[in-house]
């Protein structure tokens, strides 16, 4: 292999663009009433896919199963299932609101690796808001309380069980308070935080939308609040807490709520998209960047193909010349040596 070739280290797969929640930091809900003629990968299509991907990598990369809601599909746990049965580590991200006693159980049993359920405050009422279904938070606490009964006591192999949290200004006087909970609780493996983005599936991306009055309530109105919040983070994560962002990140952070759209080239932060971390979405798309159109598709042709292509080559090579002004990149597969500025240095 060239040095352009080289294997994915992770990949993103979207298993539905469906959602249930009416979330105030997102906009995918809406796929339910827009007519979408685009259908979504069928289970026999997504096997063929994770079958061709043994013919770019032999290692037990994770393939992170994301939606929408992905437990909106009736068959995620025989897909979770023919990951691990082809050698590869599986995660998901979930709202958990279809997790019962008996969902948990076949989660546990399709062997998943990991599982982030996502709780965005540490009052109920917060949560219920910000996600916009009432008795959601209580379907998280649930949830939890299931998948650890059934990943039992054996900590060999077992089902890790993590929250993700989106930092926004309805939500910062309980960020601290909900890493303090999650820290001391025993069913929870792993904290990790997110800084808030333009809503997704936004139908007008606005560069300036933070300064708008209607996303006051995700987007932090007192930098200087957020920014002590995000040290304190910092440091808790220095003391052992279970914060899966490493400090840098988190105090990168902080650069980014003084200016979006500028921490990129303030902060000399690279995109690390192109560094081998593809998404294939729920239509079949090859994506390597959010902003550009797509690289192939799975249902054209063959994953590996398309990695192995020139496309594949120009693409990432685009990327990792990219320096264009993008929020996405705060939380996007964050790895510290992407912080060239303090690569320079070491």
């Amino acid at each position: 292999m060239t040095s352009n070739q080289k294997p994915p280290v992770f990949c993103l797969l979207v298993v539905s663009k469906i959602c249930n929640f009416r979330c105030k930091m997102c906009n995918m809900w809406k796929n339910r009433e827009r007519k979408i003629d685009r259908k979504e990968l069928t289970i026999e299509e997504i096997k063929g896919f994770v079958d061709d991907l043994k013919n770019v990598t032999s290692e037990p990369i994770f393939i992170h199963l994301i939606g929408g809601e992905a437990l909106l599909r009736p068959d995620l746990t025989e897909i979770i299932a023919y990951i691990r049965d082809r050698g590869f580590n599986s995660s998901i991200t979930t709202n958990g609101y279809y997790i019962d006693d008996e969902m948990a159980k076949k989660l546990v049993n399709s062997r998943l690796t990991g599982i982030f359920l996502s709780l965005d405050g540490f009052k109920e009422e917060t949560h219920d808001y910000l996600r916009g279904v009432k008795g959601s938070y209580q379907h998280v606490m649930n949830a939890i309380k299931f998948l650890d009964k059934h990943r039992g006591t054996d900590k060999t192999n077992r089902l890790s069980i993590g929250i993700t949290m989106t930092m926004m200004e309805k939500n910062l006087d309980e960020v601290i308070d909900l890493v303090e909970w999650a820290n001391l609780n025993e069913k929870i493996n792993d904290v990790f935080l997110n800084a808030c983005l333009q809503p997704f599936d936004c139908d007008d991306q606005k560069r300036e939308w933070f300064k708008e009055s209607r996303h006051s309530e995700v987007w932090p109105q007192d930098p200087g609040k957020i920014k002590g919040i995000l040290e304190k983070l910092a440091l808790l994560k220095e003391k052992g807490y279970k914060i899966c962002n490493p400090p840098e990140q988190l105090r990168l952070i902080k650069e980014y709520f003084t200016n979006p759209y500028r921490f990129i080239h303030d902060q000399k932060v690279k995109c690390p998209r192109g560094d081998l971390a593809p998404e294939v979405n729920a239509y079949g798309d090859i994506n390597m960047c959010f902003s550009m159109e797509p690289v192939g598709n799975i249902r054209k042709r063959k994953f590996s193909e398309v990695w192995f292509s020139e496309d594949m080559s120009r693409a990432r090579q685009e990327i990792n010349r990219c320096k264009k002004d993008c929020d996405i990149v705060v939380n996007c597969f964050y790895k510290i040596e992407n912080i060239t500025g303090l690569v320079e240095k070491d």
